[in-house]
């Protein structure tokens, strides 16, 4: 009774686990997804404000049609929500806009750089803040994938002139996305998860409607709306990939496996980002692109089938 008792823990343990890693992935493919999809509706001429505006707020509405199906609204009450739901403000509302105006300053190849640093902040401060430790195995393959990292941003060269303010709102965009990965992984301790993002989600798109106000009536800017039908398709697509599933997966995966191991999953985004512009936007890889994908790759699943087992 005892051994079949420990055979089957270890095996739900185990079903956990992978559960856990399938979520990260799914969260680094949502957002590697977004990622592209932003770049098209952003380069189309879509104004940053209001594109965050629609995005955002289709994720909000997404996950409240959700919460609708799977009976899930009277998490909406929980008494800790409203006070979580500020967290929104660090991401996606700062993370996102720092990373935009870092790419106004410098070139997407770089904010992606630093954003793949992002595990590494994560194991500093989950020790302390989530009592996470990371080992050594993990260390090499988390240096392994950044690598990796280095090589498909980098492989077609960093375009752009970097300026001061680049690095700066970059770092900034870093620390709000390592902050948020903290915070939340702890709510989520006591906070359900999907009331959670869709309150984070509203608060967000709250935010970016303010901007978008005081631009346009104080500043007399343009609206720049999507202009075109796919613009408009793309962009409520982006709320889904980029808005509301994302966080969702990152979020459960956290639930299930160490927030260090599920951050460092996120190096998979722009491997993605890549592919997704090559898949749909035309874009051109480079031989060292694909070596940096092929290291990527080779060291998550290396760290996926060490989670599993672990």
């Amino acid at each position: 009774m005892s051994t079949a008792g420990g055979s089957a823990g270890a095996a739900r343990g185990t079903s956990r686990r992978t559960v856990g890693i399938l979520c990260a992935i799914g969260a680094s493919l949502a957002w590697g997804f977004g990622s592209t999809t932003s770049d098209y509706v952003l380069s189309a001429g879509v104004g940053n404000d209001t594109f965050l505006v629609i995005e955002l707020g289709v994720g909000f509405f997404v996950l409240l049609v959700l919460g609708a199906i799977r009976g899930e609204l009277s998490g909406f009450r929980h008494p800790g929500l409203l006070r979580a739901s500020s967290t929104g403000i660090i991401e996606p509302w700062g993370a996102y806009t720092l990373g935009n105006v870092g790419i106004i300053f410098s070139s997407g190849a770089f904010v992606a750089l630093v954003s793949s640093l992002n595990p590494v902040l994560i194991a500093i401060l989950a020790a302390p803040y989530l009592g996470e430790r990371v080992s050594r195995r993990a260390v090499i393959l988390m240096v392994v994938s950044i690598t990796g990292v280095a090589l498909v941003v980098g492989g077609a060269g960093v375009a752009g002139t970097l300026k001061p303010e680049g690095i700066i709102f970059a770092i900034l965009g870093l620390f709000c996305g390592a902050a948020y990965v903290l915070i939340s992984s702890k709510l989520v301790r006591t906070v359900p998860v999907l009331p959670l993002v869709a309150s984070q989600l509203l608060v967000a798109t709250l935010a970016s409607l303010a901007l978008l106000i005081v631009r346009v009536t104080i500043f007399n800017g343009d609206l720049q709306l999507p202009a075109t039908e796919m613009q408009w398709a793309v962009s409520v697509a982006t709320g889904i990939f980029g808005g509301a599933a994302p966080f969702i997966f990152y979020l459960e995966a956290t639930r299930r496996i160490p927030t260090t191991t599920v951050s460092q999953f996120s190096t998979l985004v722009p491997v993605i980002a890549l592919i997704g512009g090559v898949v749909f936007l035309n874009d051109v890889t480079t031989p060292v692109q694909l070596l940096g994908t092929a290291i990527v790759v080779v060291s998550l699943s290396l760290l996926a089938r060490y989670a599993r087992a672990h």
